[in-house]
C-alpha cells in the first residue's frame, strides 16, 4: 500500500476513533470541555469500582505509566519523576485504554518484572488471565489522550452562555463547535 493510502487509512480510522469517543463521554454525560478528574469521577461511578492515580518512581528508560484493572479499583500509575504537564498526559493516555475498552497491563512482563522481581511474569499473567495488546492500542490511546487534554485546555476559556439544558441541547445542535471534540 501506497505512504498516501496507509496516511488516508489511519485518517479515517482516527475519526472514527474520536466518533466512538464523543458517543462513549456523551454515555458519561460528559458534554462540554472537561478535565481529567472529572473523567475519573465518571468512569468511576460507570465502571463500580474508583480509579486510584498512583504517582510512581518508574525506572527510567521504561514506562511512564500502566493501567491495572483489579476487581475492587483500577489503578492508574505514572511517572513521578517528571512534569505536571507530562503526568496529566500519562493520565490521559492510560484513560485512552479505559475509553477505547482496550485490557489493562496485567500482562506486561517488563512492567511487572519491574514492579515485582522476585514474581516470575508468567505466574502473575496466569493469575490475572489476560491476553496482551498490540502497537495499535498505544496509537488509539494516545489519540484519546490528546482529544481529552484538548478538552482540558479550552474548559477554562470557553464561556457557559446557556444557561438552561434546553437552551444547551440547542447551542449545541446550532452553534460552532469550537469548545469541544
Amino acid at each position: 500500500m501506497s505512504r498516501l493510502g496507509q496516511s488516508l487509512r489511519r485518517r479515517a480510522t482516527e475519526s472514527r476513533l474520536r466518533r466512538r469517543l464523543r458517543r462513549e463521554l456523551a454515555a458519561l454525560h460528559i458534554e462540554g470541555p472537561t478535565d481529567m478528574a472529572d473523567v475519573c469521577a465518571r468512569l468511576s461511578e460507570r465502571r463500580g469500582k474508583p480509579i486510584r492515580l498512583l504517582a510512581y518512581p518508574l525506572e527510567v528508560p521504561g514506562p511512564f505509566g500502566l493501567w491495572l484493572n483489579t476487581p475492587s479499583a483500577d489503578y492508574v500509575l505514572y511517572q513521578a519523576e517528571t512534569t505536571r504537564l507530562h503526568q496529566e498526559h500519562i493520565i490521559a493516555h492510560e484513560l485512552g485504554h479505559l475509553l477505547a475498552d482496550h485490557p489493562s497491563d496485567e500482562d506486561d512482563d517488563a512492567v511487572w518484572r519491574e514492579l515485582m522481581p522476585d514474581i516470575p511474569p508468567e505466574l502473575i499473567r496466569r493469575a490475572l488471565r489476560r491476553t496482551s495488546y498490540d502497537t495499535e492500542h498505544e496509537r488509539e490511546a494516545e489519540t484519546v489522550a490528546t482529544m481529552l487534554l484538548e478538552s482540558a485546555a479550552v474548559a477554562g476559556y470557553v464561556p457557559d452562555t446557556a444557561h438552561t439544558p434546553r437552551a444547551k441541547r440547542a447551542q449545541r445542535a446550532l452553534g460552532d463547535r469550537q469548545d469541544w471534540l
